[in-house]
């Protein structure tokens, strides 16, 4: 099977292809994206580089996921290019690439005869944890996206519905919850970066006190997930959710912990507006992930311990052994 990633350099994305490039029945694995991958992760892909390439692009222009793929022709595409932090600050670029950009994915795997696509939807299509009530999330919910980031991943599903429905096209959608892992970019940054800076014996602090709840997705279960996904004909399911039991920040250090004892970790006293609990969904159901590909979420301690090498790694540091 070859495979384009749309978005390879990001953490998602990175970690798509890593996990592609392992899998043998993978032949070709073609990275698009603005920036070019990190010089670490191509000595970490180094005896793979022949099935690998990339193709500088820009999601927002259908004509470079054309060349990407008249290039390189694929039987899979992956998108996992998306603005989040900038979804508030420019609105009009996140809405090119949030929204324009996931129809351009989808309309040139059409006209170059993809039939078989993975997208990046997210937990922030349910809204508020509160709309739930004490319980587990399910793909089948009442969705209540509240902002834009959100709408433009609604419309993701809605406009991979239309593309299945009238060109007979095969997606998929997954919807994670935070996720996190070296590299990662989000507003929760400190969920990467906590694991990230103690890594490289840096000290974190952060002005919150720790406790509030999320569900959580580290990356490395992202890239296998997206890898048996695109592998599969289809799914039986539009969209997936993927993410773990709920954890606080104070749960993520004391594993950061267990590897790095004398990591430098502060939290503040600061509390998030209604104790954290009416933000984004922190129960999260993966019965159908499990159900339908056997997928579930590794523990923390393995995520955990994937990540701080992963900084050690471009660091140049010696791995830590589990």
């Amino acid at each position: 099977m070859r495979v384009l990633v749309i978005g390879g350099s990001g953490l998602f994305g990175r970690k798509t292809i890593l996990y592609l490039l392992q899998d043998k029945e993978v032949t070709s694995v073609v990275s698009m994206d603005l920036a070019a991958p990190k010089d670490w992760f191509m000595k970490e892909i180094d005896s793979y580089k022949d099935r690998f390439h990339f193709v500088r692009g820009d999601v927002s222009e259908i004509e470079d996921i054309l060349n990407a793929l008249k290039l390189y022709p694929v039987d899979g595409l992956v998108n996992w290019a998306f603005l989040m932090r900038e979804a508030n600050t420019m609105p009009r670029l996140a809405t090119k690439v949030n929204a324009l950009g996931m129809c351009n994915a989808f309309e040139a795997a059409r006209l170059m005869g993809v039939n078989r696509v993975v997208y990046a939807s997210s937990e922030t299509v349910y809204g508020p944890q509160d709309r739930y009530g004490d319980r587990d999330v399910v793909e089948d919910d009442q969705l209540y996206p509240s902002h834009s980031y959100a709408v433009c991943k609604r419309f993701a599903e809605i406009l991979a519905g239309q593309y299945s429905q009238i060109y007979g096209m095969k997606f998929t959608g997954v919807r994670p919850t935070i996720g996190y892992g070296h590299g990662g970019v989000s507003p929760a940054q400190y969920w990467s970066d906590m694991p990230s800076f103690a890594a490289v014996g840096k000290p974190f602090s952060m002005e919150m006190d720790g406790n509030s709840l999320s569900s959580l997705v580290c990356a490395d279960d992202l890239g296998e997930l997206t890898k048996r996904l695109i592998k599969a004909p289809s799914s039986p399911h539009p969209v997936y959710n993927v993410g773990g039991p709920p954890k606080s920040a104070r749960d993520l250090a004391a594993v950061v912990k267990k590897y790095i004892p004398d990591a430098k970790i502060e939290f503040g006293t600061r509390q998030p507006p209604g104790g954290g609990r009416g933000g984004l969904p922190w129960k999260v159901s993966m019965a159908r992930a499990i159900a339908d590909f056997g997928f579930d979420c590794m523990p923390i301690e393995k995520a955990v311990l994937i990540h701080i090498n992963d900084a050690r790694t471009e660091a140049g540091l010696t791995p830590i052994k589990g």
